[in-house]
């Protein structure tokens, strides 16, 4: 059994080993907004024609799914961030 002070100190040098709270809150807003897109995405394909009838409410969805892409940080923003603090690259902008 592992002693919980030493998993925990583990876990805190992972922790800024990624690149602290910044790095891992980029990183799942950006997974977020990407699977909510594809979920939606999903949705009006299975809808067919269907799927941009507002009776439906895929379509609502759908506009709505772009909104985290694009703001307040475009997805290439958030890679580019997380390439620069995360893995070491310079600055791409």
């Amino acid at each position: 059994m592992t002693d919980p002070a030493s998993s925990g100190a583990a876990g805190a040098a992972a922790f800024k080993a990624v690149g602290g709270a910044s790095a891992v809150a980029a990183g799942g807003a950006s997974l977020a907004a990407e699977a909510w897109f594809r979920a939606a995405e999903q949705a009006v394909l299975t809808h067919g024609g269907m799927g941009y009838a507002q009776e439906y409410h895929v379509e609502r969805l759908f506009r709505e799914v772009m909104l985290p892409r694009i703001a307040p940080l475009s997805r290439e923003l958030v890679l580019s961030y997380l390439a620069e603090r995360v893995l070491g690259h310079p600055k791409s902008y």
